[in-house]
């Protein structure tokens, strides 16, 4: 989109169209997946939306994804002499921008150098072929979002098969070997009522009454290294390092040292985005005892 005076606004970020209105957007930190629409000074606020004042002090009002008509994140381009820029700033009689050529005379010649990247300041009139880009960012979250409730965030689960119906189930049988199925409205007559759950939800049954029973966990590797699937948190997949290697864990300023679940040994954790995770992969283990 572009301003009443013809150069490129935003010239870089992230927008989001709710209610037929563009505005700056980003993600709701701590909300996922909300996105969170950033009016700018003098705007109006979005209507039927709530601020919330972020962690910096600015505010930003937080919607639902599927209230959005589009989100996206914005880049331009331009040409001066017939090669290409990325614009990084726009004012009313001039542009701004980085180089993407390859011809490093034309750069030396015209240029200025900021670290590796040759920038300059150019008369808007003296510009060409000023062009917007936009990536998608909603339907990859819409499509994010179904992938983790389909695999139920990927956290490790225990399923016992009844009569041809698989329910969720407790991971270890009690002391009197015994395994308990939640069935919620189901009430399978050949199995007890399971006395210690008073929302008469869970029943018990022996291993022999039992089709399967099974638990499902998730793997994966990051950077090369190898995790166990815990969770999702923000739509990120969290993962306990389960390598032996100690440079891996030196080396990886992103893992967070956590106590384990046992509350003694020491664990390492990373939370990573599903784009930075290989060989996901999902692993079934029979629990029922071999006949």
């Amino acid at each position: 989109m572009t301003d009443t005076a013809g150069f490129p606004f935003p010239v870089k970020g992230e927008v989001a169209v709710f209610r037929g209105d563009r505005y700056p957007a980003r993600g709701a930190e701590g909300l996922w997946p909300y996105v969170e629409l950033l009016p700018e000074p003098g705007h109006p606020a979005p209507e039927g939306l709530t601020p919330r004042e972020a962690a910096d002090g600015t505010m930003g009002y937080p919607v639902a994804p599927e209230r959005l008509e589009a989100w996206y994140t914005v880049t331009w381009t331009f040409r001066w002499r017939g090669e290409l820029f990325d614009c990084t700033d726009a004012a009313p009689a001039t542009l701004t921008g980085y180089y993407l050529g390859a011809d490093e005379h034309f750069a030396k010649e015209h240029l200025k150098r900021r670290g590796i990247k040759f920038r300059s300041v150019f008369p808007r009139d003296e510009a060409t072929e000023l062009e917007e880009h936009r990536e998608d960012l909603l339907q990859p979250l819409h499509a994010l979002v179904r992938r983790l409730a389909e695999v139920d965030h990927f956290r490790p689960k225990t399923y016992a098969v009844h009569h041809g119906r698989t329910y969720p189930a407790a991971a270890e049988a009690d002391a009197s070997g015994l395994i308990s199925l939640t069935t919620g409205d189901d009430r399978p007559e050949d199995l007890i009522a399971d006395p210690q759950d008073p929302s008469g939800e869970h029943f018990l049954a022996t291993p022999e009454q039992l089709d399967t029973w099974y638990r499902t966990h998730w793997t994966f590797r990051w950077k090369g290294g190898p995790f166990d699937a815990v969770g999702t948190v923000d739509g990120r997949i969290k993962g306990v390092y389960t390598g032996d290697s100690w440079g891996f864990v030196a080396n990886s300023l992103q893992l967070t040292q956590e106590t384990g679940p046992d509350g003694v040994h020491t664990q390492y954790t990373i939370k990573a985005g599903l784009k930075g995770v290989t060989d996901l992969e999902q692993h079934r283990t029979d629990l029922l005892p071999k006949q």
